[in-house]
C-alpha cells in the first residue's frame, strides 16, 4: 500500500471539476445567506410578510425559473 491510498490525495484526485464548482457554488451560497439576514418586510394589498432578506431573494429566484419554464416561448429559438 502507497501512502496516498486512503489518504487525503487520493480524495482530492477523485474531485470532479463539477464537484469542485458545486462546493464552490454551495460555500457561496452560504456566505450570501450569512450575510443577508436582516429582515425585511413586503406588504401586498392587505398582506403584510416579514421574512430574513436572503428568503425574498431566493423566492424571486424560483419565480423566475418557474415563469421561465412555464413561459417557453420567451426564449429565443434557433431555426
Amino acid at each position: 500500500m502507497t501512502s496516498t491510498e486512503g489518504g487525503s490525495a487520493s480524495f482530492l484526485s477523485r474531485l470532479s471539476p463539477k464537484m469542485v464548482a458545486g462546493l464552490i457554488i454551495a460555500i457561496l451560497a452560504l456566505i450570501f445567506v450569512f450575510q443577508n439576514t436582516h429582515r425585511g418586510r413586503v406588504n401586498i394589498y392587505f398582506w403584510s410578510v416579514e421574512a430574513p432578506a436572503w428568503l425574498w431573494m431566493l423566492t424571486l429566484f424560483v419565480s423566475g425559473v418557474v415563469v421561465g419554464s412555464v413561459f417557453p416561448w420567451f426564449r429565443r429559438r434557433r431555426h
